[in-house]
């Protein structure tokens, strides 16, 4: 996490962030990136032409430590640049700077009065500007300005709506309800066979062997009434379960027509 994130009070969130634009980094090393070029050049310059040994020696040592010495400058330049953060949180501007030895500063909202923003026609053009803050006392180690920030008027916008939100709370959107509990999770109804499994393969067999359990032979003339009323009875529910079986798709229709003749022919 950078430097000022550490930094932030209990509840304080970051609502934009920025840095110095590009343009500033170029415009603090150009002249190095110009040195770097030209002792390049010498390098180059030196290795193919032949020179006195002596003279192509100390030509070769002043280039490299030039091109080392740009290098360097530019680098750290570069470096310093990615460590930069400005900052607007909900409650104050944060601006941090330095890479090793950091420099921090920051203002309160509440003390923010207005911004003044200067932006030339290459700053609109590239998006970035001269952002000065104005507070209502002038303390020492204050923000003063922010120099060739990158996307000035995001900024400042972002900074005079997080200030309206501090003096005017009703503003500020409602809290996010806590999202209600999922429903708990039926479970799923057991999924019938599919034909020609080994399932279905079984059912098939057991009716074969034994398709329905067969009444006692009794004499037609010597049933009783409770007697037939009970073999009826079986005979509907076993064709139920039959009709259930077809319906699932374990027995065919054809072997279900076979196993209904079956039993009424035993009536």
């Amino acid at each position: 996490m950078s430097y000022a994130r550490n930094l932030l009070s209990r509840g304080e969130e970051v609502v934009f962030e920025s840095r110095q634009h590009w343009f500033a980094v170029l415009a603090s090393t150009w002249l190095w990136i110009v040195v770097a070029v030209a002792a390049l050049a010498m390098l180059i310059w030196v290795g193919t032409n032949k020179l006195e040994a002596t003279l192509s020696n100390v030509l070769g040592i002043a280039g490299l430590v030039l091109l080392l010495a740009a290098a360097g400058r530019v680098g750290l330049v570069v470096w310093g640049w990615r460590n930069q953060e400005y900052l607007v949180t909900t409650r104050r501007i944060i601006k941090s700077e330095g890479v090793l030895n950091k420099v921090m500063s920051d203002s309160s909202l509440e003390k923010v009065n207005d911004a003044h923003l200067t932006q030339s026609w290459l700053g609109r053009i590239f998006d970035y500007g001269h952002l000065d803050i104005l507070t209502a006392a002038d303390e020492s180690g204050g923000i003063e300005d922010f120099p060739m920030i990158a996307d000035p008027v995001k900024f400042k916008i972002a900074m005079l709506n997080q200030k309206e939100l501090l003096e005017r709370p009703d503003l500020a959107p409602p809290p996010s309800r806590r999202p209600s509990l999922p429903p708990p999770m039926q479970r799923p109804e057991a999924m019938p066979p599919r034909a020609g499994s080994a399932r279905v393969s079984e059912i098939r067999s057991t009716l074969a062997a034994d398709p329905t359990p067969s009444a006692p032979p009794v004499e037609t003339a010597s049933r009783s009434p409770t007697s037939s009323s009970q073999l009826a009875d079986e005979l509907a529910a076993t064709l139920e379960r039959l009709a259930a079986l077809r319906d699932k798709g374990l027995i065919t229709a054809d072997e279900y027509e076979a196993k209904k003749r079956q039993l009424l022919e035993r009536m």
